[in-house]
């Protein structure tokens, strides 16, 4: 590995902050996604036991126990569709004030999941381009042996093909992972989002109902 690192050039330290960099990103973000709860299918489903009995005070106890955006965005819902009801307010009214809520928070829910993604981003764009930068610089350093040795000469050219190389792979080597890593996470935080609208209409679906 340490060879690689040599043989590849002055791009190579810049590579592998960024693949170190990068792998740090990934293992908070499996963290935070772990933390951030199980399925929403069984959590929405044991909502809506509750939602459906009208045991308002059971369904908030449950979102209390729960984790991730879509437990949040549902207690605050809940948590104003209560007040709204204790004050005798109209149907219609809790209706269009708690979808409001809870759509207005969810922005906040998912905000803690999406933190340092674009960083994957960034790595996952430069690490191609500075790979590009060695290849150039291993071609230029090959060139300048040839012109040197006033011909070609595979021993004193494959130092710097070496370092084109390198530099090549290692660049894809860093950004593919990375861009892997982004998708996965994406598609989860869609996941988070469509469980939150879905969510809002489980609460607002209660209300209308009861």
């Amino acid at each position: 590995m340490l060879n690689y690192l040599l043989d590849g050039g002055p791009v190579m330290l810049p590579l592998f902050l960024l693949s170190v960099l990068s792998l740090a990103i990934i293992i908070d973000r499996v963290r935070a996604f772990r933390s951030a709860g199980g399925s929403v299918d069984v959590f929405r489903a044991d909502l809506n036991l509750k939602l459906t009995d009208d045991d308002l005070d059971g369904a908030i106890n449950h979102v209390k126990d729960s984790t991730g955006p879509v437990a949040a965005c549902a207690l605050v819902g809940l948590q104003r569709y209560r007040k709204m009801r204790s004050r005798g307010r109209k149907p219609e009214e809790m209706e269009t004030t708690v979808s409001k809520v809870m759509e207005d928070y969810a922005p906040k829910s998912i905000s803690g999941l999406e933190k340092r993604l674009n960083l994957l981003v960034l790595i996952a764009s430069v690490s191609p381009l500075l790979g590009m930068v060695g290849t150039v610089t291993g071609m230029i350093r090959s060139f300048d042996k040839m012109s040197e040795m006033a011909g070609l000469d595979p021993s004193a050219v494959a130092g710097g093909i070496s370092e084109a190389l390198i530099t090549t792979a290692s660049g894809l080597i860093v950004a593919i992972p990375a861009v892997v890593a982004y998708n996965l996470f994406s598609r989860r935080i869609e996941e988070y989002n469509i469980g939150i609208e879905e969510c809002v209409m489980d609460v607002v679906a209660s209300i209308s109902e009861h």
